[in-house]
């Protein structure tokens, strides 16, 4: 009796376990910005920003994946559900946007649940640049 309990004990701790996994995934993506002297941010994800000593624009975003499986998030991923775009006015002047900002109005659903999605960004700007309080717009020194 002992052992079907402590063997049902250890199946439940194996399930739960599986049951509360959380995928997580980093993406790269780069942008020049040579001769760019104002960037406009729209990115829905939560973001920070750093200097570096590069020409270009880097995002690296770490996704966090709750109640879906590889295959979700991968999915997810194949169809630019987290991609950033360029979109240039000038050349001067690109404005960097998230391609599905409505990420929130398409949640899935999986039997466990609602799969949970957390984006995080870090944006690498070369140093020249200085940007607003409000971290949306970046402009070059002079």
């Amino acid at each position: 009796m002992t052992r079907r309990f402590l063997l049902l004990v250890i199946l439940c701790g194996i399930f739960y376990s599986n049951s509360q996994a959380q995928m997580v995934r980093t993406l790269y993506q780069m942008f020049q910005a040579d001769s760019v002297k104002t960037i406009h941010l729209e990115i829905s994800d939560i973001y920070e920003i750093y200097t570096w000593a590069g020409n270009s624009v880097l995002i690296e975003t770490t996704i966090k994946l709750g109640n879906g499986s590889k295959e979700i998030l991968d999915f997810l991923i194949k169809n630019g559900r987290y991609d950033v775009a360029l979109d240039s006015t000038s050349q001067e002047e690109i404005r960097l946007y998230t391609k599905m900002p409505d990420r929130n109005k398409n949640k899935l659903k999986t039997p466990a649940g609602e799969v949970t999605e957390i984006p995080e960004a870090k944006i690498f700007v070369p140093d020249s640049f200085i940007w607003t309080e409000d971290k949306k717009t970046l402009t070059r020194k002079e």
